[in-house]
């Protein structure tokens, strides 16, 4: 019986020696980089007192940013993303100051990141169908995401994440067909979306 309880007791070691070896636990001091990739909508539609045109986002938003971990549930980033409206009217670029952090230090862990700047407009305008928008002043930026990732390596990992973004403009331009100036307002644009991200770590 002694041999037996002692056989088990060596079976069980080996499988946890065996789980800790597969353990993978991605590099959390040091410099990381993230490329993301989220497709978004924005859930208002603020339409203007001539009821010519409906403010509306459907846009990919390729992200990039880096910075630096000091601790697996705080890295403070510096970074920016590209908001690729296809009707040209809110293509901009927001810049922004990051907070990302990470609550496990298991192999797949919930991570969170916060987002704060300033967006610049790019200088596209939308068709005048019947009416044109452009972005002559940017805003302020907010960016949430909530997600899960999971490490590959220690310098490498793969995330799958919501994403949430405030865009402001503070002044949209708007003419109608003959290019009449109509009037210019703000525009806040509240974007929910998805995405994946790829992370680097040194």
């Amino acid at each position: 019986m002694k041999k037996i309880v002692i056989a088990i007791l060596a079976i069980v070691s080996l499988c946890g020696a065996a789980q800790a070896q597969r353990h993978v636990e991605f590099r959390w001091h040091g410099i990381y980089l993230v490329g993301d990739m989220a497709y978004g909508a924005n859930l208002n539609r603020s339409v203007d007192e001539f009821a010519l045109v409906g403010d509306t986002l459907s846009a990919f938003m390729p992200t990039i940013s880096g910075g630096f971990q000091f601790r697996k549930e705080a890295g403070v980033g510096l970074g920016f993303s590209y908001v690729a409206d296809p009707t040209g009217a809110y293509t901009q670029l927001p810049l922004f100051v990051e907070l990302r952090s990470h609550y496990t230090r298991a192999q797949l862990t919930p991570y969170t990141a916060l987002q704060v700047g300033y967006t610049l407009p790019l200088g596209s305008s939308s068709a005048a169908t019947p009416v044109s928008s452009t972005i002559e002043e940017g805003g302020l930026y907010v960016g949430i995401e909530v997600g899960a990732r999971y490490a590959f390596t220690r310098s490498t990992a793969i995330a799958a994440h919501l994403t949430y973004r405030l865009l402001q403009s503070n002044k949209v331009s708007r003419s109608d067909l003959n290019g009449t100036p109509l009037l210019a307002e703000p525009v806040v644009l509240h974007v929910m979306g998805a995405g994946v991200s790829f992370y680097f770590g040194n």
